[in-house]
């Protein structure tokens, strides 16, 4: 694993956009770092069904989970072109957006370990509540279970 092969997680919080910030200040002048914005999506179920009222309701939240993805991808879009701004090659920076398969933080970490990133750069939102501190979150989950690469944590 490279240390200038970064996986850069973004979900559009303003963690996220703070991570943009950093990886752009701390990397984007050396010529030999890639960096591959990754994100991910919530699965959409299949939605081949008979009409009654019930199906309408959940045609809606299907069209909602679609609108949602496709945001995600407009922002992940958005933070490629700001590390170009910020002085990085249009080669340098990739989109990587995935369907969820287990939980964001496995999928980072299966992630990291298929792609042969050396560095993992992603925002932490606080423990303010009771849910996170009893569920965790995602960086906690990258940081307590990922093994042979350096993590960036931004707050």
């Amino acid at each position: 694993m490279l240390w200038n092969h970064i996986l850069l997680a973004y979900d559009n919080s303003q963690q996220a956009l703070r991570a943009v910030e950093y990886v752009g200040q701390m990397f984007g002048r050396l010529d030999n770092v890639k960096v591959v914005l990754f994100g991910v999506y919530d699965k959409l179920p299949d939605h081949d069904m008979i009409d009654t009222p019930f199906t309408d309701q959940v045609r809606a939240r299907i069209s909602v989970m679609e609108r949602d993805r496709e945001k995600g991808r407009t922002h992940l879009e958005e933070a490629r072109k700001h590390l170009i701004r910020m002085g990085y090659s249009e080669d340098q920076v990739k989109i990587k957006y995935v369907e969820k398969k287990k939980s964001v933080a496995k999928d980072i970490i299966d992630e990291v370990n298929a792609g042969g990133y050396g560095t993992v750069v992603l925002g932490r939102k606080g423990l303010s509540n009771l849910k996170g501190m009893l569920f965790g979150s995602v960086s906690s989950g990258v940081i307590g279970n990922l093994v042979g690469a350096t993590i960036c944590v931004v707050e």
